[in-house]
Parts: structure tokens; sequence; C-alpha cells
């Protein structure tokens, strides 16, 4: 859960929204899937699809992003083992606001199990309907976070080791 808006798109990961993005577009699981120590290769066409259903991005940020084939107008996510582990926060929409514009502004609180936190970052997703019942992502901006046990332990680590050195 990061800061983006359709100016600066850098900080989304697309290979994930592709994935999900995907399910949401066809109502099917993702469908190229490698063996374990095989690549896989995602059609130009498909990518592009996906994102900009959802997304006001161009293909030149697209492949600004990501890893491109151009001799096989394809793209080359990332390894099965690059991606995030499975004990993330996940969004959860508490609350909007209907902006004068049309769109709506969710409130989002991500719920962190592993943590044992119901509000683990906090932000503000802007969201359009469009005439299809689909949705498109406007933009998104963090307004908090809440401190987990090893950042707290670490910073409280920090702060005795620099009390330790002011005394000596």
């Amino acid at each position: 859960i990061t800061n983006w808006d359709p100016a600066d798109y850098t900080n989304l990961e697309l290979y994930d929204l592709y994935e999900q993005m995907y399910s949401m577009k066809y109502g099917e699981i993702f469908p190229y899937r490698g063996e374990e120590g095989a690549e896989y290769q995602i059609p130009e066409q498909s990518f592009k699809e996906v994102l900009q259903t959802y997304l006001s991005i161009s293909p030149t940020q697209i492949r600004t992003q990501t890893i491109y084939e151009e001799q096989n107008r394809t793209y080359r996510p990332r390894g099965l083992y690059d991606c995030e582990l499975p004990f993330a926060p996940y969004p959860e929409v508490v609350s909007y606001e209907e902006l004068e514009n049309g769109e709506l502004k969710l409130f989002v609180e991500a719920v962190w199990i592993k943590e044992k936190t119901d509000c683990a970052i906090a932000s503000e997703l802007v969201v359009k309907l469009l005439d299809d019942g689909k949705v498109q992502y406007i933009s998104n901006r963090v307004v908090g976070t809440e401190e987990t046990e090893e950042e707290k332990a670490e910073r409280e680590g920090k702060a005795r080791k620099k009390a330790q050195a002011k005394a000596e």
C-alpha cells in the first residue's frame, strides 16, 4: 500500500496488480503460471488491456516499470520467489465519501493478522465508477501507519543504545 496517482505509478507493483485485475476482469484465475525454475511470458496485449481497464496508464509507463521483451512482444513477470510473503496486510474499506466530480474516496485500513493490528496502514483510495459497472482506480494516498512489534523493538533498541552511549 503506497502513494500513487496518474502522474506517477512508479510505486505500484504492476505484476501483482495484473494478477488481481485479471481475476477481476475475467472472473477467473490468472492463467500464466510457470513451473518451478521455468519462466513464463504474458502477451503484451493481455498485460496492457488488463492494466488499462483499471488504471489510466500508458504503454510507455507500463514498459518502464516492467521487463518487456520487444522481440516477443511479451512481459516477463518476476519469479515465483520474488514476490511478497503471504502474511502481508490486506486492505479493508471502512468508509467512503462521494466527491463533487462523481468519484469516490474510499477510506481504507490494512488489516495485518501477523502483527495483530486492524490498521497497519490507513489510506485514501480514489476510484471512478464506470458505465459498464467496473471501477477505474485514480489515486491512493497513505495517511497513516501503525508501528509493528518488530519496528517498535528496533526503535526502542536504538534509543537504549543511544542513551547508553550518551551515558558513557
